[in-house]
C-alpha cells in the first residue's frame, strides 16, 4: 500500500486587486534570480498610462529556467488586505503562500505575472476608493482594478519571452473578481479567466446585495471568455447562496462559466483557498479546464513516464497523477523496488524533501527521494 499525508502550511494570504488602459514597456531596475533550481524569478517595475497618467507598477515574473520562445501569459491578481493601511506592506514573493501559484503555473509552461496594482506594495498610489454600500461601489472597483490588469498586459505583451496570443488571468478574492471583470471586455488573445473566491461581498450592505445579480447578468452579458469559477463550501466571505446568486445571473446572462464548489477548506475556504491543502484539490480541476480549452498545462503522458521509471503498475496511475497535479514545492520518496512511497508538498522543497521521507519511512524501510516538483532525480 502506498501511504500519504498531505503536509499544510495555513495560508491566510488574502488578494486583492485595481486598474486601467494600454501602455508603453519600460523596465526599471530589473533583477533576475534563480528559483528553486528549475525556476527562475525577474522582479522590475513596468511604466504603464492609466487614465492618461503615466503610473510605476511593481512586477514579479516567475518561469521555468529551461523555457526557450514567446511563452504564454498568465496574469495573476492579487486580493485586497482586509485593512487598507495594509496595502503598503504587500509583497511579490513566490514564498507567499497566497501567490506561490505562480511557481505552479510556470512549471506548466506558463509565463507567470504578478503585479501590484496602484498603492500597493512598491507601486505608485493611490489606492483606489474602498468598497462602500453604494448599488454601483463594486463594480466601480472591479472595473478599476481591471483597468490596471489591461494597462500591465499591454506592455507585458511586449516582452520576447511573451505569447500575447494566448493569455489567461487568474483572480483571487478581488483579483478574482477584477479578473472576471477584465474577461467582460474580451480582449483579444484573453483566452480564459479563472476566478478563485472572488465576487461583489454582500454582508451588512442591502444595496450590494441588490446589486449582484445585475451587475453579474452585465457582466455575463458582455462576456465571451470562458470561466472557471473555484469556491469552498465554507467561505466567508461568499457563502453559497451567493454564489449561486452570482452563477445563475453571470451564467443565464449567455456567459460560458463552469463553477467548481469544493468542499470545506479549514476554518474559512476564502482564504483556505490559497493553502496547499486548497490548491491540491483546485489544482486538478484547473488543469481539467485548460486542457479542455487547448491551454498548456502538465503533459498527461508524463504520469506514463513516471510509472515506468518507478516500475509501477498502472493500478496505481491515480496516485502518480495525484502527485503531478499537486503543487510545489513537493517531493516523492519510495522505498527502493517497492511500491511504499508518500510525496507531500510543503512551502520549501527543503521541507517537502523532509517530510516525504519522513512519511515514507514509518514502515521502517529506507527511502529516497525520486522526484522533485516534476523532475525526476532518482535511479532507475
Amino acid at each position: 500500500m502506498i501511504g500519504e499525508r498531505k503536509s499544510e502550511r495555513a495560508a491566510t494570504s488574502q488578494l486583492c486587486a485595481k486598474a486601467i488602459t494600454v501602455a508603453i514597456a519600460l523596465s526599471i531596475g530589473m533583477v533576475t534570480s534563480a528559483i528553486s533550481g528549475d525556476l527562475v524569478q525577474e522582479r522590475q517595475y513596468l511604466r504603464v498610462n492609466i487614465g492618461g497618467k503615466d503610473v510605476r507598477l511593481e512586477a514579479l515574473f516567475v518561469k521555468r529556467a529551461d523555457a526557450r520562445g514567446r511563452l504564454p501569459i498568465v496574469f495573476f491578481n492579487h486580493g485586497r488586505p482586509a485593512y487598507r493601511e495594509m496595502t503598503l506592506d504587500q509583497s511579490l514573493t513566490v514564498n507567499d503562500p497566497g501567490i506561490n501559484l505562480l511557481a505552479d503555473m510556470a512549471r506548466r509552461g506558463w509565463l507567470a505575472v504578478a503585479i501590484h496594482r496602484r498603492g500597493y506594495g512598491l507601486s505608485d498610489g493611490p489606492a483606489q476608493a474602498d468598497s462602500s454600500c453604494a448599488a454601483d461601489a463594486f463594480m466601480a472597483w472591479m472595473n478599476a482594478d481591471a483597468d490596471d490588469i489591461e494597462a500591465s498586459i499591454g506592455v507585458v505583451a511586449k516582452r520576447p519571452d511573451a505569447d500575447p496570443t494566448r493569455m489567461i488571468a487568474v483572480g483571487g478574492s478581488a483579483g478574482g473578481a477584477a479578473s472576471v471583470a477584465l474577461g467582460a471586455r474580451n480582449l483579444p488573445g484573453l483566452a480564459a479567466v479563472v476566478n478563485i473566491a472572488g465576487g461583489e461581498h454582500w454582508a451588512g450592505c442591502a444595496a450590494v446585495r441588490e446589486s449582484i445579480p445585475v451587475d453579474f447578468r452585465n457582466l455575463g452579458a458582455r462576456s465571451h471568455t470562458p470561466n472557471l469559477w473555484l469556491f469552498a463550501k465554507n467561505d466567508l466571505n461568499h457563502p453559497p447562496d451567493q454564489i449561486e446568486v452570482m452563477r445563475s445571473s453571470f451564467a443565464g446572462a449567455g456567459a460560458d462559466l463552469k463553477l467548481v464548489l469544493l468542499e470545506p477548506i479549514g476554518e474559512d475556504g476564502h482564504t483556505g483557498m490559497y493553502s496547499i491543502v486548497g490548491r491540491t484539490q483546485w489544482l486538478v480541476e484547473l488543469d481539467s479546464f485548460l486542457r479542455a480549452h487547448n491551454l498548456p498545462t502538465w503533459p498527461i503522458f508524463n504520469v506514463d513516464v513516471v510509472l515506468q521509471k518507478l516500475q509501477w503498475p498502472q493500478s496505481l496511475r491515480a496516485y502518480v497523477q495525484a502527485y503531478l497535479a499537486a503543487p510545489g514545492e513537493k517531493a516523492l520518496a519510495r522505498t527502493p523496488g517497492k511500491q511504499n512511497a508518500s510525496y507531500q508538498s510543503a512551502l520549501t522543497l527543503d521541507d517537502a524533501r523532509k517530510l516525504a521521507l519522513d512519511a515514507c519511512q514509518r514502515k521502517g524501510e529506507p527511502c529516497v527521494i525520486v522526484m522533485e516538483d516534476d523532475r525526476w532525480t532518482g535511479s532507475l
